[in-house]
């Protein structure tokens, strides 16, 4: 079995790669500062002993040592001057050379008359004043030369002051030491850093290893590529980020304007649920008008962004007047029923007492009835669908002991599709529902339905003695929510005024307080025929 690499944790490998880039640069930084310090230092005792040599051979005591027999002395004048200037001056030596480099002056008294070594003097017997590195009786030295010259201007000699590199080595060592205090603090100030680095890495991305947020990308990517609900996600600049394949596709089966990563939109939503969320409402994108919702995004308590879904309205509001339909078709059957059984009570009672006289004279009275009631819807409604919904309305308003009367103007054909049907159950189901609920505590509660079509419009007019709206209230009434009959309602006429809306047809509503409501709409009603 092939066991699996543990791989090392995001936080270790910031904090490990960011120390190991502080110190490698600063390791770097050492050796070029320590190697330019070097430099400097050599630079500086170069130009120091170069001046001192070159005021050494302006002096008059050197010349006059040179001008005369050279005296290779020990314990000459020249010699025990040299020599005490040479500790005061902190060098290790002072070569005083006559015109063929044979010393007059050095701190090993011994070497005094021999020749000078480090075959770097001949420059400065040529009368120029120069820093040189060789190797003499002392060691790797650093050397400054310049020409002694008699009165004629002549040289007559040269002056060396050097010093030896081993008497530098403490300064290099400790300037070495000094910058690597330094730079150890500063290690330890970046490991700190890198420390802070990993553990913000760490928070920004969530507690998440990389190998966590590669899958939850894929994840991601694979539940928005098969969700069938447009999703569209927003930063805080309202900037679109994100727009998944089922987005693409209801915008452009919608006709609406496409949308892009990188487009920046106006809020889609009301003004009011601004930085809110909002379930089922209405957001218009591209142009177009979808039912959807919104959720703001948010990250340490601040808002940083915004995600939409939204769905085909269409296809939704179909089905909702489907199911709609339904609804009111159980309804009417239901208020059809209880009548029906009412009657059917009658009946069985006449029965039972053998008054064959009095049922068929009850039996005659409701066929006629039912057929008056009736023929009228049958004869010129012949979508059945309709008329039947409508004969199970007049029921539910015999129930609850209100006058319907029903009129249609020429025949209503059957409609091209089941689509209208429904919609058309739901809206008049809708519209005759209010007008029932208005009717209450009414002497003589009527409504009144009455149909025409023309030219595949279908007009509608509902009109009811109820107790009328004041102005505010008729200005509301197609507010999805807003109701005057408590919580939980206001959600009929705005079903009513979206599938009008949707379907480019219009309402208007006119009411005024104890007068009664009239609701007057147009519809389109394509028929089999067209």
């Amino acid at each position: 079995m092939r066991l699996r690499r543990k791989r090392m944790r995001l936080g270790v490998l910031a904090a490990l790669l960011s120390f190991s880039m502080i110190a490698a640069s600063l390791l770097l930084a050492w050796w070029l500062f320590s190697d330019q310090l070097w430099d400097t230092a050599r630079r500086l005792q170069g130009e120091r002993v170069e001046n001192l040599a070159t005021t050494l051979a302006a002096g008059g005591e050197v010349q006059r040592a040179l001008a005369g027999a050279p005296a290779f002395s020990d314990d000459s004048s020249l010699q025990r001057h040299m020599e005490g200037l040479r500790k005061r001056l902190g060098v290790d030596f002072i070569v005083v050379m006559t015109p063929q480099a044979l010393r007059l002056t050095h701190p090993d008294p011994g070497r005094i008359g021999q020749h000078f070594r480090g075959d770097d003097e001949h420059r400065a017997l040529a009368g120029e004043r120069y820093v040189s590195t060789a190797r003499g009786t002392l060691g790797a030295s650093i050397r400054g030369f310049a020409p002694v010259r008699g009165p004629g201007g002549e040289v007559i000699g040269a002056v060396s002051v050097g010093v030896t590199q081993s008497r530098l080595a403490p300064l290099r060592a400790s300037s070495r030491q000094q910058l690597l205090v330094w730079l150890g603090l500063i290690l330890l100030l970046g490991g700190g850093g890198a420390a802070w680095l990993a553990r913000t890495i760490k928070r920004r991305l969530l507690d998440m290893e990389p190998d966590d947020i590669a899958r939850l990308v894929a994840e991601r990517r694979a539940m928005l590529d098969a969700m069938h609900e447009g999703v569209i996600a927003m930063d805080g600049e309202r900037r679109v980020s994100l727009v998944n394949p089922a987005a693409h596709r209801l915008l452009a089966d919608a006709g609406a304007a496409p949308i892009e990563p990188g487009q920046q939109l106006e809020p889609p939503w009301e003004e009011s649920l601004e930085g809110e969320s909002g379930v089922d409402v209405r957001l218009r994108l591209g142009g177009v008008s979808f039912l959807g919702s919104h959720r703001p995004m948010h990250r340490d308590r601040r808002q940083v962004g915004m995600v939409m879904t939204f769905r085909d309205s269409g296809e939704l509001q179909g089905l909702a007047e489907e199911l709609t339909g339904v609804r009111r078709y159980a309804e009417a059957l239901r208020a059809s029923t209880h009548e029906f059984k009412n009657k059917l009570h009658v009946i069985q009672g006449l029965a039972q007492l053998g008054d064959l006289a009095a049922l068929r004279h009850y039996l005659h009275e409701l066929v006629e009835h039912r057929h008056a009631a009736s023929a009228s819807v049958v004869e010129r409604v012949r979508e059945p669908v309709l008329a039947g919904f409508l004969l199970g309305k007049q029921s539910e308003a015999r129930e609850c002991r209100i006058t319907l009367t029903l009129a249609a103007e020429g025949t209503i054909p059957a409609a091209a599709d089941s689509a209208t049907v429904h919609a058309l159950v739901s809206i008049i189901g809708n519209v005759l529902e209010n007008a029932f609920e208005a009717l209450a505590g009414r002497a003589s509660p009527t409504v009144a339905l009455s149909m025409v079509l023309e030219d595949d419009t279908l007009s509608l007019a509902i009109q009811d003695n109820g107790a009328g709206m004041e102005e505010a209230t008729r200005q509301r009434i197609f507010e999805q929510g807003f109701s005057t009959r408590g919580e939980q309602r206001g959600l009929g006429l705005s079903l009513v005024r979206d599938q009008i809306e949707s379907a480019a047809g219009e309402v208007a509503i006119y009411s005024s307080p104890g007068e009664g409501t009239l609701v007057e709409l147009t519809f389109p009603y394509p028929t089999g025929g067209g």
